[in-house]
């Protein structure tokens, strides 16, 4: 459980990193570091954060290159943002 509850910590750090730079601030690392919170949603066997990371990847690497919908990616970011209040607040 202690593994899980970092795993959503660093969700959430990165989450608010990316809050403070703005949506339109999107880059490749990002992409790299939803993929690896993609990884760890399969070995913890989270299907539904699953589901709301692999599109934020797709979007946001179209953004990070110049053609994506910065509207869909941030409907893909607050979807992610709630998940993990959830997941904070179950926690607790």
């Amino acid at each position: 459980m202690e593994d899980y509850s970092q795993f959503i910590q660093q969700v959430g750090s990165w989450a608010e990193e990316l809050l403070l730079r703005g949506i339109s601030q999107f880059t490749l690392r990002d992409v790299e570091v939803l993929e690896q919170f993609l990884e760890e949603t399969k070995r913890f066997q989270l299907t539904f954060l699953q589901e709301v990371v692999e599109p934020m990847i797709m979007e946001g690497r179209h953004l990070a290159l110049g053609n994506g919908d910065e509207e869909l990616l941030l409907r893909y970011y607050c979807r992610l943002t709630q998940y993990v209040q959830l997941s904070v607040q179950e926690t607790s």
